[in-house]
């Protein structure tokens, strides 16, 4: 009988493994041991703020109250919005620049960084307005299987192979009103590098969304955000300008930490890149919010557009180079509710977002010149001319579905869809569809373990297929092909190791890697690492 290799039993053994971990975390909550039930004079566990940018919010329980002789620890509000890093794993939440800190809360909270509190010095620079974030992630990944085909004109054949990622991040939050009285005023300064190589750069074909999501936009230092914020009649109006994110102000949605692009956050970056540019890409720019009521805002932005900023010659620079061809003008309406899913008693948090975007750049290229075929010889009489403008909309929901057990606040079940679709004449990709869940917390002794399984599809633009359809016929033989649809599945365990820091195993399956149909599909197995220090 023959044997197996490695790589097919682990390729049978990891999906195995890992769906298993995700199946048993589907109940809407786990089972505590009774026997080690929290006796009265003993606090719950910290209820501290998750790795994750908008996971979940506190659930409303008209019904339920903490016993008198049980106290919970500091739990620190989620933003209104994600902080995307672009990462699969944001880093930690920044809580609320308002609260004051005992020692002992602090302590509590910046448990979860690896660092801890700095013997007291973290929770006195919080009470005077200053908080720093520190993280290190990255992202190791090999294909257990496909990647190795003959694509547009590059016979790679590489085989089975591996590529690691990591992005650094040094970031700091002043808020002005604990540190000089001025009322609504704060401040963000980060800066992040990226090093590593993704792995569809090192196989044939390479996939249409990152296998390894962390390393786009450059290898380099950035300034990833430096703007200046004041809100406005209790927090009715925000107005913030500087160098920002766009995918992170518009689009940011929920951060779940996927490794595959199709499924983190920022996808109007993730998508239309060349229009929107995501994290750690930053651009002069003002963002405006209108907090209409608890529940729902209204959000309208203006950014120059220059692709200087993408570029590796543009980092550590506050300057606005020469280049600016046009103003990018993105709206969006965020509907956060608090929903009692299935008569639970619990209204459940959520997040649901509609947007779109213009950008009048006048240098706009086509879908076509931004396709592998651009550059072939005899290809410029497909790729197109120039246009002035392109749009796109997008939408997005984010929605806890299981009550958290009253023990464990923030844990439980959640699903996010989202959708985008782009201008077919400027886009390379015109459309996605991505839909998943996620668990947080899915273990009794192991509070601070995740997982999640998703699915997507990768749309090639319309116009992008005629004009490789057309370059084929007329240069037959070239080695290129036609690019279609590229799904994406993909599930995850993260496991809380020490103190906040967290490693992830993933598994990734992609049905016509690149768009090929004749591509042979692929299977990643990577592992995520997160220190947020």
């Amino acid at each position: 009988m023959k044997r197996k290799s490695f790589a097919s039993l682990l390729y049978g053994a990891v999906p195995v493994v890992i769906g298993l971990l995700c199946i048993y975390s589907l109940p809407a909550f786990a089972a505590d041991d009774p026997s080690q039930t929290n006796p009265a004079s003993v606090t719950t566990p910290p209820t501290v703020t998750t790795p994750f940018s908008l996971l979940p919010l506190a659930a409303e329980d008209s019904s339920q109250t903490n016993p008198p002789t049980v106290t919970n620890p500091p739990s620190p509000p989620a933003p209104s919005r994600a902080l995307s890093s672009g990462i699969s794993q944001p880093n930690p939440v920044a809580f609320d620049p308002s609260m004051h800190l005992t020692p002992e809360e602090g302590r509590e909270y910046w448990d979860r960084y690896v660092t801890g509190d700095w013997w007291g010095l973290r929770t006195l620079l919080h009470n005077w307005g200053i908080d720093f974030n520190l993280d290190y992630f990255s992202e190791t990944a090999s294909n257990v299987s496909g990647g190795k085909d003959t694509f547009s004109g590059n016979a790679k054949n590489s085989g089975q192979i591996w590529s690691y990622t990591d992005q650094a991040l040094f970031g700091i939050d002043l808020n002005f009103e604990k540190m000089v009285g001025w009322e609504g005023a704060s401040f963000e300064f980060y800066v992040t590098k990226r090093t590593g190589n993704d792995l569809g750069n090192l196989q044939n074909p390479n996939t249409i969304q990152l296998i390894q999501e962390v390393f786009g936009r450059g290898q380099t230092w950035r300034i990833t955000s430096m703007w200046f914020k004041q809100t406005l009649l209790d927090d009715t109006f925000e107005l913030k300008f500087g160098l920002m994110n766009m995918s992170q102000e518009f689009g940011g949605f929920y951060a779940i930490p996927f490794e595959n692009l199709t499924f983190t956050a920022g996808i109007t970056g993730n998508v239309a890149g060349y229009s929107m540019f995501t994290w750690p890409v930053s651009q002069w720019g003002t963002d405006f919010q209108w907090n209409a009521t608890k529940d729902l805002s209204f959000r309208i932005g203006l950014f120059a557009f220059n692709n200087y900023w993408i570029s590796n010659q543009y980092y550590l620079r506050v300057d606005n180079p020469g280049g600016t061809t046009g103003a990018i003008i993105p709206f969006e309406i965020d509907w956060k509710p608090k929903l009692d899913i299935f008569g639970q008693g619990q209204k459940l948090p959520g997040l649901w977002v509609l947007g779109a975007f213009g950008n009048t750049n006048h240098t706009e290229t086509t879908g076509a010149a931004k396709s592998v075929i651009f550059g072939a010889p005899g290809s410029a009489a497909f790729t197109g001319n120039t246009f002035t403008g392109d749009w796109g909309v997008y939408g997005s929901i984010w929605q806890q579905i299981t009550a958290p057990d009253p023990s464990r606040p923030k844990t439980g079940l959640s699903v996010f869809a989202s959708t985008i679709w782009l201008d077919p004449r400027t886009s390379f990709q015109q459309g996605q569809i991505a839909t998943g869940l996620y668990y947080w917390g899915p273990w009794s002794k192991r509070p601070y373990d995740a997982c999640g399984i998703a699915t997507g599809w990768n749309r090639v633009s319309g116009s992008v297929r005629n004009a490789e359809r057309g370059f084929i016929n007329s240069h037959p033989g070239s080695g290129f092909d036609v690019q279609n649809n590229e799904w994406v599945q993909e599930v995850f365990y993260s496991f809380d190791v020490y103190h906040g820091a967290t490693v992830e195993p993933d598994l990734q399956w992609i049905l016509n890697p690149g768009g090929y149909h004749n591509a042979t599909n692929e299977v990643v197995f990577g592992i995520q690492l997160s220190v947020p220090l």
